[in-house]
């Protein structure tokens, strides 16, 4: 393990190992939603579900049309971090104009 991960190569290994689970490509992004009343992440759906009724009762979120694997994790803030490690940046926020960097190194050397 590395004091600085890359997080687009754990991202694609995250996502593979989860593909080669599911046995089949998946879409790379994915959302959250509720699986027996508990926070669960699943691929998105390219389906429109409006008028649809959720598979089971206590399902929130997933319908028939829904890719599988559907992941229960139970905590919705380790779902919330899940869903920010899993998904793609959309876009990089950009630095305050006229905003120096910071060093949090003490000796104020980059490294």
């Amino acid at each position: 393990m590395t004091s600085s991960p890359d997080l687009a190569a754990l991202r694609a290994a995250a996502q593979r190992e989860i593909e080669r689970y599911a046995d089949r490509p998946l879409p790379g992004t994915w959302r959250l939603v509720r699986l027996d009343d508990l926070p669960a992440i699943a691929p998105e759906c390219d389906r429109d579900h409006r008028g649809r009724a959720p598979i089971h009762p206590g399902v929130d979120g997933l319908y028939d049309c829904c890719p599988q694997p559907w992941i229960r994790v139970g905590v919705l803030q380790v779902a919330d971090l899940l869903l920010a490690l899993l998904n793609q940046p959309t876009t990089t926020p950009a630095a305050p104009a006229g905003a120096e960097p910071v060093s949090d190194d003490p000796t104020g050397a980059w490294i």
